[in-house]
């Protein structure tokens, strides 16, 4: 499972204030032709690209947050016909403000 932890300034994975999102791998099977196929090339599609490993793993902060945020913005409405996918895409949004208000980060691992 690939899952989105919102770490705040100082605090570590393990720590009770970080939220996680999980994404389960339908909700990755189900978008990826809407975000690979759809999108820009962007940071949406560098998140969505990988599921498995190392290669699905990153980080975002700052400005990036809100690159991210954009991008899935631009997408929502073409995913209202995949309510998982949409419902994901809504609660990461949600993470990336967040993130950039606390001045945190988006840390992505897969296991």
């Amino acid at each position: 499972m690939r899952r989105v932890f919102m770490v705040p300034p100082g605090a570590r994975l393990e720590d009770p204030e970080v939220d996680c999102l999980p994404m389960a791998e339908a909700v990755w099977e189900r978008g990826y032709t809407l975000v690979i196929d759809e999108v820009k090339r962007g940071l949406l599609q560098d998140f969505w690209k990988n599921y498995y490993g190392a290669s699905a793993e990153m980080a975002m902060s700052g400005n990036r947050l809100m690159e991210l945020r954009k991008d899935i913005m631009a997408i929502t409405p073409d995913c209202l016909g995949e309510p998982a996918v949409f419902q994901f895409l809504v609660q990461l949004t949600r993470m990336c403000v967040r993130a950039y208000t606390v001045q945190g980060t988006l840390q992505v691992l897969a296991d």
